[in-house]
């Protein structure tokens, strides 16, 4: 089966907010195993609503749409798709009963425009709205089925979970899952990762191999196709396994798995405390420690590039590693140095147990993406020192 998805509202198109539900909506039904081949988004507006839900379902069994399903004069939806099904809405007293008893429980009084919300296509079939007002409607077209769902995300979210999703695996007799797993790969470029493991991605089916990038990691998603998790993750495990012998030690973590939680883990692991001093950075590797509930993290400061500049920056991250480590009584210290005239940095990690080891930085600008990425390249470089790999220095680079 095909299905696509349609999300309405004039305040998509303008950017006032966020479209997470297309993201969602097609993670669910990625994860159950449907085909999702498009997604179209669409304002308030009757003639267009129209026009891209025919061209939908000349394409899709299943066309599932977002938004305007409220009790304004804007909210258009069923009156789009009743059109659209060539059945008149009829009002409907078991909606509109539904609607009193929630207005009742959450002792709000009901507007008289609510009532619009207890209107439906003839035939058509409610869909119960846990979280709101606006009922979801099922409705079939005779070309193929129209699900109209709300837009507020949490209404969404708990409908199509609880509702939407066991009437098409039912529907349309669907069994099986895909499941998936997300390998993590930083300070590595995504040229890099094709290079080692391109052709796994041609060569592999089920399960399928594919990359994302994204200023904080490579991602490498493994999807695998089977009747139970347990036989998508056997299937994902074999796979991950040569994924991880071509990028020997690269692989930061998986899935949930952030880089600033590995490094805090693994000082944590060795029982020492950290204290870090930043320059270019300004402050966002502490900033990402202190997200990740970082439990090793003793202290830490940021000072402004230009007044850590000078002839041989190595030395002066070196100083800084053991100063910042003395001022916060941490057993260990990491600094970053930087030149900006010549757009380099020099991190130094001075441990309690060994030498101080230390390692340059290449930066484009002092912008906040630059920043990012130079954290993220200096952490990575930390979880390789203190996981006891290897490291070039064609990866120490943004």
């Amino acid at each position: 089966m095909h299905t696509e998805i349609v999300m309405i509202g004039t305040e998509l198109l303008l950017g006032q907010i966020v479209d997470t539900n297309a993201a969602y909506i097609g993670r669910i039904l990625a994860e159950n195993g449907i085909n999702l081949f498009q997604k179209t988004t669409v304002g308030d507006n009757r003639a267009r609503i129209l026009r891209v839900l025919d061209a939908a379902l000349d394409r899709a069994d299943v066309v599932l749409t977002s938004g305007g399903l409220g009790p304004t004069e804007d909210d258009i939806t069923r009156e789009c798709v009743a059109e659209l099904a060539g059945q008149p809405l009829e009002f409907r007293h078991d909606l509109y009963e539904q609607l009193a008893a929630r207005f009742q429980r959450i002792r709000r009084p009901m507007s008289d425009n609510n009532k619009k919300q207890a209107f439906a296509p003839r035939g058509a079939t409610a869909i119960e709205n846990p979280n709101g007002t606006a009922p979801g409607l099922i409705v079939d077209t005779g070309r193929g089925v129209v699900i109209c769902m709300p837009g507020v995300p949490h209404e969404l979210e708990a409908m199509l979970t609880a509702s939407v999703l066991p009437y098409i695996r039912e529907r349309f007799g669907l069994s099986g899952l895909v499941h998936y797993r997300v390998l993590k790969v930083c300070g590595v470029g995504e040229s890099r990762v094709d290079s080692a493991i391109g052709d796994l991605i041609v060569s592999s089916d089920n399960p399928k191999i594919g990359l994302l990038a994204s200023p904080d990691a490579v991602k490498i998603r493994i999807s695998a196709r089977a009747n139970t998790l347990h036989e998508a993750d056997a299937l994902i495990d074999a796979l991950e396994s040569h994924v991880r012998d071509r990028l020997p030690g690269l692989v930061m973590g998986v899935d949930e798995d952030t880089l600033q939680s590995v490094v805090d883990g693994l000082l944590v692991q060795r029982g020492w405390t950290l204290a870090v001093a930043e320059s270019v950075t300004g402050g966002m590797i502490a900033q990402r420690l202190t997200a990740a509930g970082s439990q090793s993290l003793m202290g830490a400061v940021a000072v402004p590039p230009g007044r850590l500049d000078g002839h041989d920056l190595q030395q002066a991250a070196v100083q800084w590693a053991a100063n910042v480590r003395a001022q916060f009584q941490a057993d260990a210290g990491l600094a970053m140095t930087a030149n900006l005239s010549e757009r380099r940095a020099v991190a130094a990690f001075c441990p309690p147990d060994g030498p101080t080891a230390t390692w340059e930085l290449a930066f484009a600008r002092c912008d906040e993406l630059s920043q990012l990425r130079t954290s993220v390249i200096c952490l990575e470089r930390l979880r390789r020192l203190l996981s006891g790999i290897e490291d070039s220095a064609q990866d120490a680079r943004t």
